[in-house]
């Protein structure tokens, strides 16, 4: 849900860039996964204290009193379990729950592969999706070519426009948390 930027201030604060569409979720944060960046495990830490002004956000946890304790947190995610996600509405789905889905085509029934990235590019999301022969395919998140995502059964269902799946490559874009449309 947030990255964290670095130190704020003298007394373990830091910077949060928020990876959410609704940053004053951080005001109910008690406690938050972290990842460091550095590939060391995950771990759990309690929050202290919360300042949210528009989309800006600071935290200071538990255990965390120095600029430079703060400074070792730089470049760390912070993250929920999925289980305390904020519940979306009917036909909205988070990224992380895409991840994984198996996608086939409709009409045909077709199996295309599986979607393994999620891509911000600003005026939708894109799905990549790893053919099981090589390469990928890239999927507006549009209605009209997702047509149905069946979480319980890890399936997607995309109608492909034409030329769609001859497109290769892909857009650098950072990926969010929020909900896709």
């Amino acid at each position: 849900m947030g990255r964290v930027l670095g130190p704020w201030g003298v007394a373990g604060w830091v910077r949060v860039e928020p990876l959410t569409d609704r940053p004053e979720r951080f005001l109910r944060l008690e406690q938050v996964r972290f990842r460091p960046a550095a590939g060391r495990p995950l771990r759990s830490v309690r929050v202290r204290d919360v300042q949210v002004q528009g989309i800006q956000v600071r935290l200071a946890f538990s255990g965390v009193e120095t600029r430079e304790e703060a400074l070792e947190l730089a470049n760390g995610l912070l993250q929920v379990p999925a289980a305390e996600a904020e519940p979306l509405p009917e036909g909205r789905y988070y990224r992380f729950q895409l991840l994984g889905l198996e996608v086939w085509t409709v009409p045909e029934g077709r199996r295309l592969g599986r979607v393994v990235e999620v891509l911000e590019t600003g005026a939708n999301d894109v799905l990549v999706v790893q053919r099981e022969e090589g390469g990928e395919v890239l999927l507006p998140a549009l209605r009209q070519v997702v047509r149905r995502v069946d979480l319980d059964a890890g399936r997607l269902e995309a109608e492909l426009l034409p030329g769609l799946e001859e497109a290769t490559g892909r857009a650098d874009a950072r990926r969010r948390d929020h909900p896709l449309p």
